[in-house]
């Protein structure tokens, strides 16, 4: 509907592609810097984040003599991160070209006429 009453304002079908791709864009750049930034904390923070429910529980999660652990072991590689942040954007972008060329191909006709 609202994409229908763009297009009879004058926006170009071009001019819709854009906004979409701008948008979803956008969303999936701030959606996987928090992802990276979140992932980054908990990694390098777990042994912390284990002894706060640890603490929290009031016993011994992963009690070493079951599980061979005195601490959880956490190691981050840097290509593997930046290997996923960039297939994470690379997606991200990829899901929002078919709502875009869906949207840039909206006959405003079709589209308003049952409202």
């Amino acid at each position: 509907h609202d994409i229908a009453i763009l297009r009879t304002m004058g926006a170009t079908r071009g001019a819709i592609l854009r906004i979409f791709l701008m948008t979803g864009a956008a969303i999936g750049v701030v959606g996987t810097l928090a992802g990276v930034l979140l992932g980054v904390l908990i990694c390098l923070n777990v042994e912390r984040i284990r002894q706060f429910f640890s603490w929290l529980a009031g016993e011994r999660l992963f009690n070493p003599e079951l599980y061979f652990l005195s601490q959880l072991p956490a190691r981050m590689d840097a290509s593997e991160t930046i290997s996923v942040v960039l297939m994470a954007l690379v997606l991200s972008f990829l899901a929002t070209l078919f709502p875009a060329w869906r949207a840039a191909r909206l006959d405003p006709v079709e589209a308003l006429r049952y409202e």
